[in-house]
């Protein structure tokens, strides 16, 4: 299966999973029914379909079943999103409301926050839920978890390196201190995480690790680099949110910051000046002319793409067909 059909047997397996919970309450389940559809909504489906690979490379024959516990890793990634939002102050996700946003529709902005953040962690629950509900060894099923919890711990720590950027004056935040954040928010729950855990999840679960880091590292870091190039370069109506909202929450990402870098000081005052406030589309005129002008926009691009080199050279022991094709799509993709 491609990226596309694992996507939809994916939303398969979530829309019978969501469909089957209980509440204890009908107060309670009209506040949990929101989650459904903030999921469903959208999305690449990218890390259950990663989750599914890990578990084939190592041998693991039981794919419905597998496609059955893959969705714990889609729910994990929902949470985040969830907690992601609040603390960017987003109000769209994949070119609806975010879901605290949608809670405001009923309540006030302080309860709808709290309902958010309380849904955030119903999220999370869920996700293990996911995975203990599925027919696989509970030895298989602690290795799983024992992968996901020390990644999460990881990410939590990249999103406190991600908030410590924002408020960083740009002439003090270093490409490092970016490659860190992408390494540690990033590469680990987008790629590496996924991976790994559908191969412990597997008959065979030992080989291969190492070159699965290297892939999951290096694909997780060119996916962020992307990421942060369309969110000044790319459309709205194909990312899903406004292209000036990453400027507008002061993300340091890495065009910003090669740019900063690399740019003359009026360039450098013209940065300083819009990142962090309201941004106009001349600002985001202004800001994507600098981006090209300094050379920071086919820099970034360079170094996205040599990270899908390292991670196709990696791929080279692991020897599979998808991993590849993930590589190329992480790199030519326009959302």
């Amino acid at each position: 299966m491609d990226l596309e059909e694992r996507k939809k047997a994916v939303d398969k397996k979530l829309k019978e999973f969501l469909s089957n919970r209980e509440y204890e309450r009908e107060d309670i389940a009209k506040i949990f029914n929101r989650i459904p559809n903030f999921i469903l909504r959208g999305g690449k489906r990218c890390r259950p379909a990663l989750f599914v690979e890990g578990y084939k490379i190592g041998g693991g024959n039981e794919i419905d079943e597998c496609l059955k516990a893959s969705i714990l890793i889609e729910l994990w990634h929902n949470s985040f999103l969830i907690y992601d939002d609040i603390m960017d102050k987003d109000n769209i996700r994949r070119g609806k409301k975010t879901l605290h946003k949608v809670f405001e529709d009923n309540f006030d902005q302080w309860t709808a926050l709290s309902h958010a953040i309380n849904a955030g962690e119903y999220t999370n629950t869920l996700s293990i839920r996911a995975l203990t509900e599925s027919e696989f060894p509970p030895e298989k099923k602690y290795e799983v978890m024992e992968e996901l919890s020390k990644a999460q711990t990881i990410v939590q720590q990249g999103q406190a390196l991600d908030l410590i950027l924002q408020k960083s004056p740009l002439s003090e935040v270093e490409v490092s201190d970016v490659l860190d954040m992408y390494r540690l928010k990033s590469a680990s729950y987008t790629v590496k995480a996924p991976l790994k855990s559908g191969y412990v999840l597997s008959p065979q679960s030992k080989g291969n690790i190492k070159k699965m880091e290297e892939y999951g590292e290096n694909i997780g870091i060119s996916f962020q680099l992307k990421d942060d190039l369309l969110g000044i370069f790319g459309e709205k109506n194909e990312i899903g949110k406004p292209v000036t909202s990453d400027l507008e929450e002061g993300k340091r990402t890495m065009p910003l910051i090669l740019a900063y870098q690399k740019g003359s000081e009026k360039q450098k005052e013209t940065i300083q000046s819009i990142v962090g406030g309201k941004v106009t589309k001349q600002d985001h005129k202004k800001i994507r002319e600098i981006i090209t002008e300094t050379g920071a926009k086919k820099e970034s691009e360079k170094m996205a793409e040599e990270r899908v080199k390292k991670g196709k050279k990696a791929n080279e022991d692991i020897k599979s067909d998808f991993l590849d094709s993930f590589a190329e799509f992480v790199i030519n993709r326009s959302y």
